[in-house]
């Protein structure tokens, strides 16, 4: 009686987490930069979840967990800043091959819904600024995405003016990236 009570709950909590991978998931990518000459500021986080609720992870400046609205959310929880690694001996350069196809294979299950990147980008040189934009702009339309939005306005004036918004969404149904990674791996491997 308790093998078939143990055996049902482990069926019941696989198959819920099958069902959960089985879901597609939203993750969007936000973050602001602003350098004006000597003063830099910022913010970088990671949503997951809705279109205006779920989990949010701050990166920069601050690293925080808040699960609820992203703008306003339920809590928050502090994360300790990392520590500095002392570096190590380079490693012997093993082969990268069949891990770079997998990440490229599962990377075609990733579906990219949307991209912006917008504001204003002025460099102590000109000549730095027009490169900066000019490779933006090529960025933007080598991006093969439904909704793509790259507005930035070139600053010429020879000083650290750039205010840059960015943010792009993925759509990513676990279960599919997964087999796909699994497939190519053992593809590979033989």
């Amino acid at each position: 009686m308790i093998l078939q009570v143990v055996l049902w709950t482990l069926i019941v909590l696989l198959s819920i987490i099958i069902l959960l991978m089985a879901l597609p998931y939203r993750l969007t990518f936000r973050g602001r930069i602003i350098w004006m000459s000597k003063q830099k500021e910022g913010n970088v986080a990671i949503h997951f979840g809705g279109v205006t609720r779920g989990l949010t992870i701050a990166i920069y400046p601050y690293r925080q967990i808040g699960v609820g609205q992203y703008k306003n959310p339920l809590f928050t929880i502090s994360l300790p800043k990392r520590k500095q690694r002392k570096s190590k001996s380079p490693k012997k350069d093993r082969s990268k091959q069949p891990y770079l196809k997998m990440g490229k294979a599962a990377l075609s299950k990733v579906h990219f819904d949307h991209f912006s990147l917008t504001g204003d980008l002025g460099l102590p040189n000109p000549m730095h600024t027009g490169l900066m934009y000019g490779w933006i702009q090529s960025i933007g339309n080598l991006i093969k995405i439904d909704r793509l939005n790259v507005g930035i306005v070139p600053l010429f004036n020879n000083r650290f003016e750039t205010d840059l918004d960015g943010q792009f969404h993925l759509k990513i149904v676990p279960v599919k990236v997964i087999w796909q990674a699994v497939k190519t791996y053992f593809k590979f491997k033989a």
